[in-house]
């Protein structure tokens, strides 16, 4: 004791003093000190679970999206007759883009149509004009203002004319049409909507089919008869004119917005963020009622699958031998079986509905876990708790509710969390081929595929529910892949 014991690095940190090597004196109370409390298996699992930023992320959004789903319908304007307001179908409201409340003109609800003018000092008897001396017809112009219930054309009489011919062209954003060179008729005209055979006749309501994205072209042209050889001739040039439609509004309508609107004002539609489908339905609106749906199936589809697919795998396991093979045999015919035509037959026997997916969903579905299942109770059958509680005579009941199945819980919650984008997928490809949901009943699957419909004339109207879908089965398939690596101590390196 008290010498110094000299090592081949003592020229650098010293000698090593023979203290150094005896034991550290400790409390026998302060050994038992616990440095931080025990954490049960589910929560270190859900510790680690909320160190992971994209799974709280994802978490975070579909909340958000099941919460918009339950409550966000009860923000939506009253049902007007009875049909809810994301069924209301608006004929001035066709393929909109998104929007955050229009100009709309309020109108009467029975709006008289425009009578047809005719000039009274009209000279019948005037000698025709040869096709080349016909001009365009002068003061060409729209009486009124030019809305989606229609468009009052009207110009002046050109004597000697048998008649005339009112054309409408669509213009797209993507079109450069020079107005002179309708006129010439170098480019078609479009659509022939009216052919007045009357010369004194110099009006035309048009009011079929006007779509109030759009912009038209309208054009009219002077045209002769020869009545020995029933030839019609057109004039070269027309009068032409553009205009863009005003959306309209009922009064009745409108006084569900404001109570103090009249007839001849204008005032703010309401809102439409993610646009109008092809009968003038709100798309938001449907896509926060179809919530409901899909959130339904994606919570009830899965716990019936895995509670089926647990008490199935589970017996198996447990029975072993010959009933072991006929039920994996049972399990291997259902799991091979064609889902579509289950589907098919389902919708036959059942009708459309959540009840029909429900079962569809769930008929065939629970195989997989159920297999999963039996390879786990093989291997814990034989510890040594599982065979303790059978020799004490405990029925196969007791073993999968008091043993088995709490052992099973993390594997349980991955299978249930990994199954849930699967029956959303499902549900929307099932809509897509006509076997989802009947109509008007919004679904994200029916929604979109009627937006998909409609690619080429409304994109917006197919990509935001698209979006919508797709980041929710994300957010699903993220938050399932953290929960596995959360609840599988064989990962815990990984989170």
């Amino acid at each position: 004791m008290g010498q110094h014991h000299q090592t081949p690095g003592s020229a650098l940190w010293g000698p090593i003093a023979d203290d150094m090597f005896l034991p550290l004196k400790r409390e026998a109370a302060a050994a038992e000190n616990i440095s931080r409390p025990a954490l049960t298996y589910f929560q270190d699992a859900f510790m680690r679970l909320q160190k992971n930023g994209l799974a709280m992320t994802s978490l975070a959004v579909i909340m958000f999206v099941t919460l918009a789903g339950a409550v966000g319908p009860v923000f939506f304007p009253k049902s007007e007759g009875g049909v809810a307001y994301e069924n209301q179908q608006n004929s001035h409201d066709i393929n909109q883009g998104p929007t955050r409340g229009e100009s709309l003109l309020i109108v009467d609800d029975f709006a008289a149509v425009p009578v047809d003018l005719v000039d009274p000092n009209y000279d019948l008897a005037a000698p025709l004009r040869a096709p080349g001396d016909l001009l365009p017809p002068e003061n060409f112009r729209i009486d009124g203002a030019a809305t989606v219930d229609g468009v009052h054309l009207v110009w002046d009489t050109m004597s000697g004319a048998s008649g005339y011919a009112v054309y409408r062209l669509l213009v797209t954003p993507s079109d450069r049409i020079k107005l002179s060179d309708l006129a010439d008729g170098t480019i078609e005209r479009g659509l022939n909507i009216a052919e007045l055979t009357d010369p004194a006749q110099h009006a035309v309501f048009d009011g079929m089919g006007l779509d109030p994205s759009e912009s038209y072209l309208y054009s009219v042209v002077a045209f002769v008869d020869d009545l020995s050889t029933g030839q019609r001739s057109y004039g070269a040039r027309a009068a032409v004119l553009e205009t863009k439609l005003i959306n309209t509004i009922k009064l009745s309508d409108a006084q569900t917005i404001y109570p103090k609107a009249a007839v001849g004002e204008t005032m703010r539609g309401r809102a439409h963020l993610f646009g109008t489908d092809g009968l003038g339905r709100d798309v938001l609106a449907r896509m926060v009622k179809g919530t409901r749906v899909d959130m339904l199936l994606a919570l009830l589809v899965p716990t019936l699958c895995i509670f089926i697919g647990l008490i199935f795998g589970a017996f198996s396991g447990l029975m072993g031998g010959k009933i072991d093979n006929v039920c994996m045999r049972l399990v291997e015919v259902i799991d091979n079986f064609p889902d579509l035509l289950v589907f098919i037959i389902l919708q036959v026997a059942i009708g459309k509905g959540v009840l029909s997916l429900v079962v569809a969903l769930t008929a065939f579905s629970w195989a997989g876990f159920a297999r999963i299942v039996r390879g786990e109770v093989l291997r814990m059958r034989e510890l040594e708790f599982v065979q303790a509680s059978r020799l004490l005579g405990a029925p196969i009941k007791r073993l999968i509710s008091h043993h088995i199945g709490p052992n099973l819980l993390g594997l349980i919650i991955i299978a249930w969390s990994a199954r849930i984008p699967g029956v959303i997928a499902s549900e929307a490809f099932l809509s897509m081929l006509g076997l989802g949901l009947e109509q008007p009943t919004p679904s994200w699957g029916n929604v979109v595929f009627d937006a998909a419909r409609r690619l080429q004339v409304n994109p917006i109207q197919f990509f935001l529910p698209a979006s919508v879908l797709g980041i929710t089965l994300l957010c699903f398939y993220l938050l399932g892949d953290s929960m596995r690596d959360a609840f599988d101590p064989k990962l815990r390196g990984r989170t």
